[in-house]
């Protein structure tokens, strides 16, 4: 079985990116893994990669053009409606922009939407509300 086993962001400050999900989320450093051009945390079973933009020739990518509307969003649970309003009021004072306010789903989850300094989209759900 293949399970997902990272998730990259790439970016032009990517230690500044790392960084506010490392203090949004608590997330844990893989140093071993750190370079001029990475850094990766772990998130349960999954490592969340934040590569600077020289990555893109490196992988043989081509480089994300902006304005091409989303491609990622992330889902970060939250244990109960409590913590994900702290977490949404924490991302946004660490630079992160409101997407959309607190709303119940369809399918029954506590969910909210924001952005990363960056601009990716974060969605920050309660399973359990």
């Amino acid at each position: 079985m293949n399970l997902l086993m990272q998730v990259s962001l790439f970016s032009e400050d990517f230690i500044k990116l790392s960084e506010f999900y490392r203090d949004l989320f608590d997330l844990a450093e893989v140093e071993s893994l750190r370079s001029d051009v990475f850094r990766g945390y772990m998130s349960g079973e999954v490592m969340i990669g934040f590569s600077a933009i020289a990555a893109y020739e490196m992988l043989g990518l081509d480089e994300r053009k902006a304005g091409e509307n989303d491609q990622t969003a992330f889902t970060f649970k939250c244990a109960t409606k409590e913590e994900l309003d702290t977490c949404l009021e924490q991302g946004l004072a660490k630079g992160g922009s409101l997407v959309k306010e607190q709303f119940v789903t369809y399918y029954g989850w506590y969910m909210a939407v924001i952005r990363d300094p960056d601009g990716n989209a974060i969605r920050l759900a309660c399973t359990d509300p």
